[in-house]
């Protein structure tokens, strides 16, 4: 073959490639998803609830960008505004195809106050007991709420302490811990139990606090324990061993160390629901076809150590649905 001939067909073989190419599907862009968690990567709930997001957004499939607000551990507004500020620039630089929100304050330092600059479906978890205070539009925002089983916790104790009537809630000095103030005193109200409220910033006041109580109320309710500095769970433990008289409960699961009873949320439940609600959005579904939810499961514990140290004495039926924590 001639060396005219090898050109030509060479630029036969390329052009014949490049009309190959061409004739390819070409791939789909990965669908952008954004995930805002007003915590931080380890505080026990809101990593329930985001493992729940992202195992179900596969990434072959999907580009998902998670960031942290860390307003648990840095709960003051001189580190919250600027970092809702930061994080709503990356969102509208990215804009993403549906934003993902866990807990109340991405909701109340982003989504509330600059909604109108965001043109994607918003769909949140983890906002407690009501989003009434934020006026959120249907037409752009879902989501589920995070329902404590505070009064089922309660009821369960008084079948066993029917002369119970005063109940101190004690937690720490955040945003969900004030929101929660306002609502629990009718709720504990309902269930006949009057409740004083006690929030702290640091574990010695906590301590202080914890040992007082135990003189002075029928039962003590934990919440959580994330934003209280200098919390040692071992010092914990061994203090509360110490220092207990009366039934401690709780509606956390990861706070059942310190306490004899809980009736807990499952929070990972939150993030299953968020993932395939934001799933069903992207593939069509109009974000009107899901109203506002709330969570619904929920799981019974009982630990051994300390209630054998207040002389409780849970019957069989409680103890048969009932995790056990033994150490």
């Amino acid at each position: 073959m001639r060396l005219g001939q090898y050109f030509f067909f060479g630029v036969f073989l390329f052009i014949l490639g490049v009309i190959f190419q061409m004739c390819q599907p070409v791939e789909n862009r990965k669908t952008v998803v954004t995930y805002i968690n007003s915590f931080h990567r380890g505080h026990p709930s809101s990593d329930d609830i985001m493992d729940g997001i992202l195992e179900n957004f596969p990434a072959d499939s999907f580009d998902i960008n998670t960031y942290f607000m860390d307003t648990k551990r840095n709960p003051s507004i001189a580190h919250i505004l600027p970092r809702a500020a930061q994080l709503l620039d990356t969102i509208l630089s990215r804009n993403p195809d549906i934003l993902l929100i866990s807990d109340d304050n991405a909701i109340k330092y982003i989504i509330k106050p600059y909604l109108d600059q965001l043109n994607m479906p918003v769909v949140f978890c983890g906002v407690n007991w009501t989003d009434a205070e934020y006026d959120l539009p249907p037409e752009k925002v879902t989501g589920m709420l995070e329902i404590l089983p505070v009064a089922d916790m309660v009821l369960t104790m008084d079948a066993y302490y029917p002369e119970m009537n005063k109940l101190l809630f004690l937690s720490e000095n955040t945003t969900t811990s004030r929101k929660e103030k306002q609502l629990l005193d009718t709720l504990f109200n309902r269930v006949g139990v009057e409740v004083d409220h006690e929030l702290v910033d640091n574990f010695e006041t906590w301590k202080g606090v914890f040992r007082e109580a135990n003189d002075h109320y029928d039962i003590i309710y934990l919440p959580t324990n994330g934003a209280i500095k200098g919390w040692d769970r071992n010092e914990a433990i061994t203090f509360i061993t110490e220092s207990i008289k009366v039934p401690v409960v709780t509606t956390e699961d990861f706070m059942m160390p310190y306490c004899v009873f809980g009736l807990t949320k499952v929070a990972k439940e939150q993030g299953e629901w968020v993932a395939e609600t934001g799933k069903k959005i992207l593939r069509g579904r109009k974000i009107t076809d899901f109203s506002v939810t709330r969570n619904r499961q929920s799981t019974y514990w009982i630990n051994s150590v300390l209630a054998k140290k207040i002389g409780f004495k849970p019957n069989l039926e409680l103890i048969k649905k009932s995790q056990l924590v033994t150490d």
